[in-house]
């Protein structure tokens, strides 16, 4: 099986600083993003969208999750979950086919994007920030 890096992402409050460090100095762009019913920016390096920001009242940056694409369907995918007995969420991100897949391990949570894309599947859009169980 193959994985590619997607995104990473970061929880933050607005005056945390994060986003001046990555545009400013990094020089990633702030871009488009899917309409989420909470507050956030997708920063970009060319059309490449490399982190997500979720702002938070939280008072200091906290690492969300890391976001890899697979060459694995969604079926496929889930059957292995569940065959390793993990616990898992499936998501599907507004205004999109794309459908998420996250899992924790301890306080890592990963972020696994399936290869297929469905299109009669219907999955639980995003209500809130929290991406878990």
């Amino acid at each position: 099986m193959a994985i590619r890096f997607n995104h990473l992402n970061i929880i933050a409050s607005p005056d945390s600083g994060v986003q001046q460090i990555l545009v400013n100095v990094l020089g990633l762009e702030i871009g488009s993003r899917p309409n989420f019913p909470f507050n956030g920016q997708w920063l970009y390096q060319g059309d490449k969208a490399l982190v997500h920001i979720i702002e938070n009242e939280i008072g200091e940056c906290q690492f969300g999750h890391l976001a890899f694409e697979l060459d694995m369907s969604l079926q496929d995918l889930t059957n292995k979950l569940q065959q390793q007995e993990i616990k898992y969420n499936v998501r599907q991100v507004p205004d999109s086919n794309n459908v998420q897949v996250f899992v924790r391990a301890g306080e890592m949570v990963f972020e696994l994007i399936a290869s297929d894309k469905p299109t009669q599947q219907k999955f639980p859009h995003f209500t809130q920030h929290e991406e878990l169980l």
